[in-house]
């Protein structure tokens, strides 16, 4: 076996384990008999009908080419094979990003284990709402944080040009808002002065203003709730700093028995922790936690001023772990923050291991709205009866739903 097959296979195996352990976290109907709601509605529909004209359409005010590559390659297997499909090609997504992050912190981060935690962190995410597992819709929510470390990584090896590259792009043509990493994109390349240092951040560059171009000729993106500006602050201490304390599985008995006492105690806590470890840190790690805290903020906000509160404002509604997708970066940046000020003292870094392989361990299983949505089996059952019991074209197949919208897959009888 040559030298690079090693490796190669390694690297291969890893992935391949990776997508199991995220296939396998959903309790009840598995994410690959379940497609979830605009993934079956908007990308498999649209590549099913007519993948080359929908590549470029947008979704929610912006354009997604990830989900719609993974749809167009679904869309060629058979269509009993699509909720599968959809599923592993996310699931394979989502441990391409972890193990991109793993690599690519390696010049803040040199030590392996503290990189394997935080590669895994990305995978076992503990606060996963019911809408980050193994669904293609919320891919660029994990492109984000991975974009964040490709920008930071100054590598200009072959290799870490080339992911680093891929994921630049892939996020740019998934996430406007990735257009808030600029300044990384620009000062880090200009201060090392080399034309190597400027194809990442000039790739990127490139793909955004495609992405702001299309988005400028089409429909805006919209509010889904109302919003609240002293929301914030508690939504970010409960689901950010609460999650990292007690992850989703605890957090609504955490928030049931003592509120807003547990939600700005957990903030209180994380920040205490915080501070301590950067007092005796170097100002490069300083430096690096000041930027991850500040675009953890950055996010949490922006995002939640664009698309509201509402959903999410315990005091609406009770507790509820909707819109799970508004936390996952500014909640990866903080456990990042946590690991890399930890990383260079022996008992901070293993109480941080520990800490974080018990979050993850005891948040691995999840219950959700697709844990009770239709079987995609069963569904195309009934959609069968109907082709062949009616004249009809192209028949619709109930899939995940989004309270409190239902959902549908359009799929022509021919391919049924």
């Amino acid at each position: 076996m040559s030298g690079r097959a090693v490796p190669l296979g390694g690297a291969l195996a890893a992935l391949s384990a990776g997508t199991l352990l995220h296939l396998e976290r959903q309790r009840g109907v598995p994410v690959w008999n379940s497609l979830w709601a605009e993934d079956g509605q908007v990308f498999l529909s649209g590549a099913v009908r007519n993948f080359r004209g929908t590549f470029f359409d947008q979704n929610g005010g912006y354009v997604h080419v990830v989900p719609r590559l993974i749809a167009g390659i679904v869309a060629a297997l058979p269509v009993h094979e699509a909720a599968a499909g959809m599923a592993v090609g996310a699931a394979a997504v989502v441990a391409l990003v972890a193990g991109f992050v793993y690599v690519a912190s390696s010049e803040i981060v040199p030590s392996r284990t503290p990189r394997l935690a935080l590669a895994a962190a990305v995978l076992l995410l503990p606060v996963p709402g019911s809408e980050l597992l193994a669904n293609a819709t919320n891919l660029h929510f994990y492109l984000l944080f991975a974009c964040f470390w490709a920008l930071l990584w100054q590598s200009e090896t072959p290799f870490a040009l080339g992911s680093r590259t891929i994921v630049v792009v892939a996020t740019a043509l998934s996430d406007p808002l990735s257009a808030l990493f600029l300044p990384l994109a620009i000062v880090a390349p200009t201060a090392r002065r080399s034309a190597r240092a400027l194809v990442v951040s000039g790739l990127f560059l490139a793909a955004l203003v495609v992405q702001l171009a299309i988005i400028a000729g089409g429909a805006r993106p919209e509010r889904n709730w109302g919003f609240r500006l002293g929301a914030l602050p508690e939504i970010f201490a409960l689901r950010v700093a609460g999650g990292l304390l007690a992850g989703d599985r605890f957090l609504r008995d955490a928030w049931d028995g003592y509120g807003r006492a547990f939600a700005y105690g957990a903030l209180l806590l994380v920040a205490a922790v915080v501070v301590l470890l950067l007092r005796r840190s170097d100002r490069r790690t300083i430096a690096f936690a000041l930027i991850a805290l500040t675009y953890a903020g950055l996010f949490f906000c922006v995002q939640l001023v664009g698309r509201g509160t509402g959903g999410m404002d315990p005091d609406l509604h009770g507790f509820r772990l909707n819109a799970a997708r508004y936390i996952l970066v500014p909640f990866l940046l903080v456990v990042s923050v946590i690991v890399v000020l930890a990383e260079r003292r022996l008992w901070p870094r293993r109480a941080a291991l520990v800490w974080l392989a018990a979050l993850l361990a005891v948040n691995y299983s999840v219950t959700s709205d697709r844990s009770r949505a239709p079987r995609w089996d069963r569904e195309l059952a009934e959609a069968r009866r109907a082709c062949s019991s009616e004249d009809k074209r192209s028949v619709k197949v109930l899939v995940a739903p989004s309270p409190p919208r239902v959902w549908f897959a359009t799929i022509p009888c021919r391919r049924i």
